[in-house]
């Protein structure tokens, strides 16, 4: 089977991604580098989808190529690749929400197994605290989700800590709610937003690449706050 590859490059960052796989990604400081992991992304990322009990495809998947398909220097939140302009179907929806949920499911679960207390704390300094992450990824799936009507609204206020695992929940269930009632005219309409293009398909491309980018991250600080905890309280 081929996944055609949409290679996004920044200055000292690329992204590979696949409308046929939301959520799936390969990073690297170079497109080519990124090119050449994504093979293996796929691969972890087919492990991911069958470990979580996600199933996209009638059969399972035993041999595949990543193909590169696009390539553009990236913008603000990605540009909009010509894959970007197909309305999505109801399953690709249904694929990327389910993808979404789990992943939100899991960085919850990571922020949730943290004492309150440490949950702010930043590793180095300069460095996102996982309270100030979780921030990061609600603002953003906000700001996608905006980009889906002609006149976005201001960006939103940050969310107090102890408000923050209720609205990021609430606010899936909303963007699940508003996906799902797109019309045929919406899930292919270009919304034009300064110099940047937006469509459904991007806005469900973005939000699941960004959901899963931010979980090894925070995973790996989860884990070393979880080591201070644990010496805290064993000293």
């Amino acid at each position: 089977m081929e996944f055609h590859a949409l290679i996004e490059e920044w200055s000292g960052e690329s992204i590979v991604s696949f409308r046929a796989l939301p959520g799936c990604f390969s990073k690297a400081s170079t497109p080519q580098q990124a090119v050449q992991q994504s093979p293996q992304a796929v691969s972890d990322y087919l492990r991911w989808l069958k470990k979580n009990d996600i199933f996209f495809f009638e059969e399972e998947i035993t041999s595949f190529n990543a193909v590169p398909k696009e390539y553009l220097r990236g913008v603000k939140a990605g540009p909009r690749f010509e894959a970007d302009r197909p309305a999505p179907t109801d399953q690709e929806i249904d694929n990327a929400l389910n993808v979404a949920a789990t992943a939100r499911a899991q960085l919850i679960d990571i922020y949730d197994a943290i004492p309150l207390e440490l949950r702010s704390v930043s590793p180095t300094p300069g460095a996102r605290s996982l309270t100030q992450q979780l921030q990061h990824v609600l603002k953003l799936e906000a700001y996608y989700i905006a980009c889906l009507s002609e006149q976005p609204q201001p960006a939103a206020s940050t969310i107090a800590e102890a408000d923050l695992l209720r609205t990021f929940v609430e606010n899936a269930m909303d963007y699940e709610m508003l996906l799902r009632d797109l019309t045929p005219e919406q899930r292919a309409h270009i919304y034009v937003h300064g110099a940047e293009e937006w469509t459904a398909a991007k806005v469900l491309r973005r939000m699941t690449l960004h959901l899963r980018e931010h979980y090894p991250d925070m995973q790996a600080l989860a884990r070393q706050l979880a080591t201070r905890s644990s010496t805290k309280f064993g000293s």
